[in-house]
This record gives C-alpha cells, structure tokens and sequence, in this order.
C-alpha cells in the first residue's frame, strides 16, 4: 500500500473509513495510524447499518466526518455470491449510494471509493499472475 502524505490530509481531520474492519478497510486504519492520524471514525456494521439512508444520514450529521474511505460492502464466496446474487448487489448498492450521498450532502472534503470483484477469469491458469487478471469470461457468480 502506498504510503500516506500527511501533507496531503491534515493529520486532525475526521477520517472515516467504511469497511474498517475488512481486509483493505483494516489495512487502511493500519496505514493511517501508522502514518500519524489519530481521529479515526470507526463504526462496526452492527452499529452502524450502511444499507439504512435514515441511520447513515444521521451518522454524518453527528460526526461531520472531512474525509471518507469507502471500503464497506457485502461479501462472500462463490457459494454465497451464485445463491444470493441480488442479495449482494441491491445491499451493495444502499451502501454505497447512502454513504456517496451523504458525503455530498454533508461536505465532505474527499471521499475514495473502494470496489473490488474477483476479477481473474474462470479458468485461470495456476497459479494466478497479475498478468492473467480481466484476460478472460469472469467467474458467472460475479456478474452481479
């Protein structure tokens, strides 16, 4: 992970990161920490439901976060992803237009949108090389 100017964000801002607890959202607390920042907004998904616009606009009225990382969504595997496919794009879809809207509403310095898919293709050689990425048809359950 590149590393993070303080410079370029005053290291007393209000700093949200959505998907704290994921794998890139963890990953960005450890590198904001490490970086000096200490005002981190932090919020589990069972206190703070992402997929409720009333819960969310109320979140940002209260903590007036300046700038937002958005790494929050609904995951799973290749199980998960074929038996729930609108499952996961309809809540991923409320997470992200209900924090992006709030962040425009409540002005919000900068916000950075974090999305990720399994973007190898599904018969990838092994083992998998960066190269190999988007080279071919997709895994079917990530059409979503």
């Amino acid at each position: 992970m590149q590393r993070i100017k303080k410079s370029a964000i005053n290291p007393s801002a209000r700093i949200y990161i959505a998907g704290h607890g994921g794998l890139v959202g963890s990953a960005l607390v450890r590198a904001l920490r490490g970086a000096g920042f200490r005002n981190l907004v932090l919020r589990s998904h069972r206190e703070l439901d992402l997929t409720n616009q009333l819960v969310v606009a109320q979140f940002f009225a209260q903590e007036s976060p300046e700038y937002v990382f958005l790494a929050a969504a609904r995951v799973g595997g290749i199980l998960a992803n074929g038996t729930y496919p609108a499952d996961f794009i309809d809540q991923n879809l409320a997470i992200q237009s209900n924090v992006i809207q709030q962040a425009q509403r409540t002005g919000v310095r900068r916000l950075l949108f974090l999305g990720s898919s399994c973007i190898y293709p599904e018969d990838c050689p092994q083992p998998i090389k960066e190269k190999y990425l988007l080279t071919g048809p997709l895994e079917p359950t990530n059409r979503p």
